[in-house]
């Protein structure tokens, strides 16, 4: 069950699930907290980048789509 949180959780503190994966990136949601995704670059040409927060959805899927183009607006579709 996933919760709100009032400051960016500990990497650590969650265990995530891949959500979307395409080319060189993959996204991560924590399983625990809501608005809160990693983005891990495959090759390891960026370190893991977070995003927390109500607007963390959209941060996410931008850098996504800079980093591996317009597949990345899939991001989000369900």
């Amino acid at each position: 069950m996933q919760v709100y949180a009032d400051k960016r959780p500990s990497v650590s503190s969650t265990t995530w699930t891949r959500i979307f994966h395409s080319g060189n990136a993959e996204v991560h949601e924590s399983d625990r907290y809501y608005d809160y995704y990693r983005v891990i670059m495959k090759d390891k040409s960026a370190p893991p980048k977070l995003f927390f927060g109500e607007s963390a959805w959209m941060n996410c899927q931008r850098y996504v789509v800079d980093k591996i183009g317009m597949q990345g607006y899939n991001v989000f579709s369900k």
